[in-house]
């Protein structure tokens, strides 16, 4: 698998989303006209996703101003992360909770790299989306390909 630019670190979300494997970053990262985001932490705003509650790390920054991500607050894990955990691991295979844990014992760069080796797509090198396994590159590409008349 050919290696690409590594993942920014700020692309991991407090609740442990790794935002450069979801659809909608990947939306926004290659340029598609579809709903695209940011990344939680680009956008410097509350999770609309998992904060609405106005609860923990996210709802006082002010008040953990060291605190990166959720396990660092007193209220983890709280009903936001379950039901989020929940969802993601039942519809995606994948669990915040882990990645949270995953960080918080190894690190971010560790994690990154992991994140990487387990979403690369096996075409191209580029990241694949944990919502729905494809490779928004390659899948660009070859709708590009085929909308090229034949000579």
């Amino acid at each position: 698998m050919k290696k690409t630019n590594p993942i920014a670190e700020d692309l991991i979300a407090p609740c442990g989303m790794n935002c450069a494997i979801c659809s909608n970053y990947l939306a926004y990262s290659n340029n598609l006209n579809r709903s695209q985001c940011t990344g939680c932490r680009t956008s410097n705003k509350k999770c609309t996703y998992l904060f609405e509650k106005r609860s923990g790390i996210n709802h006082s920054l002010e008040g953990n101003a060291n605190a990166k991500f959720c396990f660092e607050c007193d209220q983890y894990p709280c009903k936001e992360i379950d039901r989020m955990d929940k969802r993601y691991r039942s519809n995606y295979g994948m669990s915040v909770k882990q990645n949270l844990e995953f960080v918080r014992d190894n690190g971010a760069t560790a994690f990154l790299e992991n994140q990487h080796e387990k979403y690369g797509c096996a075409g191209c090198g580029e990241l694949t989306s944990v919502h729905n396994q494809k490779c928004f590159k390659c899948d660009e590409i070859t709708r590009l390909v085929e909308k090229k008349p034949n000579r």
